[in-house]
C-alpha cells in the first residue's frame, strides 16, 4: 500500500521505518572474518562453506549390540525356529575384526564397532541367545544392511555441512567435529563504542547532583549488546560540541561502529549531529517515521557506521532495537531481525498515532488455554518500568490506523527465553 506522506501531521520529509532499516542494511560494512575453534563458533554466522574433511562414519559400523552375520544364513530365523551359528570372535568400537565371517558363523559385536568382512547385517542382542560359549541361536531374520550404518551415511568427505551465511548451531558443530573439522571461519562481531551525551547524564556509581540522572540508556544498550555477543566500550560526555567531537575522535579508534545516546534531535542543546558534520561524516538520514524513536540519525564516518539515538528512554530503546541493533548484527553476517517474532492474538484494540508512521507498543505476552500466544498493551507506571517489564512489542505498521482485538499479528519477544514471559 502506498502511503501519502503529505498527510503526516509533523515531520514532513522524515524517512519511513522500512526505508531507514534498508538504508542501514545497505550501508553497514562487514566487520571482517576470523577463524576460531569450534567451541567459539556456536551461534556465529559462517563466513565460508563448512566442508567435511572426512567421511563419518569412516567405515560401516553396527547400530546395535548383537551379532554380525551373513543375512543369507538366517532368512527364515524366528523364535520357534532359531538358527544356530558358530561364534568365531568379537569386535568392539574403534577396533577392526581381522578375520572374515563365513557362512554358518557370526561375530559378537558392540554398537559403533566396524562390521567384519563377510558380514552384511547385525542381529540385535535381544534376538540372540548364546547356548554355549561358542554357539549362538539367532531368533529373528535380518536382511542385508539391517542395523548397519554405512560409511559416509552421516556425512561424506567434501560435503557441505553448513553453507556460507548460515548460523552455526550446536548440532552442526558436532557434525563438523565428526567430519574432522576443528576450526571454522566466521564473520567477526563488531566492536562498538557507546557514548552517552548530556550535562545531566552521570555514570552509575558516581555522585548524582540535583537534576542529574544515571546513564540507564547506556547500560540497557550495553546489556543488549552483550546478550548478542557484541563487546563495547562506554563513556559519558557533556553537552559541549568540542567535547563531543573530541570524544568521538577518541572512541573511534579500535571499534567498528559508534552509538550515541542523546543530543540527536536538533535543538540548540543537541550537538551530536553538528559535531559529526564538523568531522566530515556522511549523513544518510535524520528523523524516522517511527514511534517512539523518531529523533535518530544514521551515517558513515569514513566508512564507519554511526548511530545517533535519542536520549528519552522509550525512544532510545526503540531506535536501538529496531534500527541500530539489526545494523550492528548485520556487520557480523546476520540478516534477520534480532528479536524473535511470534503470532499472537490481540486482546484489545491497538491504535497508531498516524497511518503514515510505524508505531511500536509495549506489550504483555501470555498464553491461552490451548498454548497460543496472547498480547495486550502494557500499562506501567513509567517509561523505565515499561522497558523493564514489557515482554513484547506490538507493531502497528505503516498504512494501518489500528489493529483490532482478536486479530493475530506478529509480536516481537523481548525475553531471551519464551518461558521467561
Amino acid at each position: 500500500m502506498k502511503i501519502d506522506t503529505h498527510e503526516i501531521d509533523e515531520g514532513t520529509g522524515y524517512v519511513g521505518y522500512r526505508e531507514a532499516f534498508d538504508i542501514i542494511g545497505a550501508n553497514v560494512p562487514p566487520a571482517g572474518e576470523e577463524e576460531v575453534t569450534l567451541d567459539k563458533c556456536a551461534g556465529r554466522i559462517a563466513a565460508a562453506d563448512v566442508l567435511a574433511l572426512a567421511s563419518y562414519p569412516s567405515a560401516d559400523v553396527s547400530l546395535k549390540d548383537g551379532f554380525a552375520v551373513r543375512s543369507g544364513d538366517i532368512p527364515y530365523a524366528e523364535s520357534r525356529k532359531p538358527v544356530s551359528l558358530k561364534i568365531i570372535g568379537s569386535v568392539f568400537a574403534g577396533v577392526r575384526y581381522e578375520g572374515q565371517v563365513m557362512s554358518g558363523s557370526a561375530v559378537k559385536i558392540c554398537s559403533g564397532a566396524p562390521i567384519p568382512a563377510g558380514a552384511d547385517a547385525v542381529v540385535s542382542g535381544e534376538f540372540c541367545e548364546e547356548v554355549t560359549p561358542g554357539e549362538v541361536q539367532i531368533k529373528a531374520d535380518a536382511g542385508p544392511g539391517r542395523n548397519v550404518l554405512r560409511a559416509g551415511d552421516e556425512v561424506e568427505a567434501g560435503e557441505a555441512i553448513v553453507r556460507k551465511g548460515k548460523r552455526l548451531l550446536p548440532g552442526y558443530l558436532g557434525l563438523a567435529a565428526a567430519a574432522g573439522i576443528s576450526r571454522g571461519k566466521v564473520y567477526r562481531r563488531p566492536q562498538v563504542a557507546v557514548i552517552g551525551v548530556g550535562d545531566e547524564v552521570v555514570v552509575p556509581g558516581e555522585k548524582l547532583r540535583p537534576g542529574q540522572l544515571y546513564a540507564s540508556n547506556m547500560v540497557t544498550m550495553e546489556a543488549w549488546l552483550a546478550s548478542f555477543g557484541i563487546a563495547c566500550v562506554t563513556s559519558v560526555v557533556s553537552d559541549n560540541e568540542d567535547a563531543i567531537k573530541e570524544e568521538l575522535l577518541r572512541r573511534r579508534q579500535g571499534v567498528d561502529a559508534i552509538l550515541t545516546s542523546g543530543g540527536a534531535w536538533g535543538s540548540e542543546r543537541d550537538l551530536v549531529i553538528g559535531a559529526l558534520n564538523r568531522l566530515g561524516w556522511s549523513l544518510l538520514f535524520h528523523h524516522v517515521r517511527i514511534g517512539p524513536g523518531k529523533g535518530n540519525a544514521f551515517g558513515l564516518w569514513e566508512k564507519q557506521p554511526v548511530f545517533c539515538l535519542p536520549g528519552g528512554p522509550a525512544s532510545n530503546e526503540m531506535a536501538f532495537l529496531q534500527l541500530a541493533l539489526p545494523g550492528l548484527l548485520r556487520m557480523g553476517g546476520e540478516t534477520s531481525h534480532p528479536l524473535q517474532t511470534v503470532p499472537a492474538r490481540l486482546t484489545e484494540n491497538v491504535k497508531s498515532r498516524h497511518r503514515a508512521w510505524t508505531e511500536f507498543k509495549d506489550a504483555v505476552v501470555t498464553f491461552d488455554d490451548t498454548g497460543c500466544y496472547l498480547a495486550s498493551l502494557y500499562r506501567g507506571r513509567s517509561r523505565l518500568q515499561a522497558i523493564a517489564s514489557a515482554s513484547g512489542l506490538i507493531c502497528v505498521p505503516e498504512g494501518r490506523d489500528s489493529l483490532r482485538s482478536g486479530e493475530v499479528v506478529p509480536v516481537q519477544i523481548l525475553a531471551p527465553r519464551l518461558d521467561d514471559l
